[in-house]
């Protein structure tokens, strides 16, 4: 399973940060570091799983705290509307 940035938002790279825009709501919103990666890692269409072990390498943390961030993260971008699940 993995996801992908719905058609209704864009982004921006900026610095060391990602704005995204979508364009339904007109809302706006910022990532921070964590966020930019996984983000990242949603636009190369990486499986959750893989995005789990991304997380632990990169940032030295527990498996069930990368998954855990992961799937917050991931809620939050649902809930907005700024990434659909696929299959």
């Amino acid at each position: 399973m993995f996801f992908k940035v719905s058609d209704k938002v864009v982004f921006r790279e900026i610095e060391d940060k990602i704005v995204l825009i979508n364009l339904d709501t007109g809302f706006y919103y910022s990532l921070n570091e964590l966020g930019r990666f996984i983000f990242n890692e949603i636009l190369k269409k990486r499986e959750i799983v893989n995005i789990v072990d991304e997380i632990q390498d990169t940032y030295e943390v527990p498996e069930e705290e990368a998954r855990e961030d992961l799937q917050e993260f991931l809620q939050s971008l649902k809930a907005e509307k700024i990434v659909v699940q696929e299959r």
